[in-house]
């Protein structure tokens, strides 16, 4: 009889132990994720200046000059779009002017073999 109110009273003890060890674990894992979602007080804002120019462009004579010239301009970093025209041979160039300027879409435009007349920034 004592052996089995010793065994049902460790039972008792552990089962309290153990829903004691399962709160803590609970309450370890909250704190826990609570910690990482913490801002801080500083935003970091990037401003962007983004800047049109219009190029003329000499020595284009079909659609995949105009590709080609597309293209070129594509590849720089910061270019945000890029319309050329075959009938007044112009390039409408939209870029992020911290990231890319003038004289590299030009040099893009000259390295794929098209010459550049004048450009103008609006």
């Amino acid at each position: 009889m004592v052996i089995l109110i010793l065994k049902s009273l460790s039972l008792v003890i552990k089962k309290s132990v153990m829903k004691k060890l399962f709160y803590l674990l609970i309450v370890i894992a909250f704190v826990s994720c609570q910690s990482g979602s913490k801002k801080s007080g500083a935003v970091s804002v990037e401003v962007v200046k983004v800047v049109e120019a219009t190029i003329s462009i000499g020595g284009m004579h079909c659609d995949m000059c105009v590709a080609s010239v597309t293209k070129g301009v594509n590849e720089l970093e910061g270019i945000e779009s890029v319309v050329v025209s075959l009938n007044d041979s112009t390039a409408i160039v939209h870029f992020n002017a911290s990231k890319t300027d003038l004289t590299k879409i030009e040099k893009a435009i000259e390295k794929r073999g098209y010459s550049i007349k004048e450009n103008s920034l609006n």
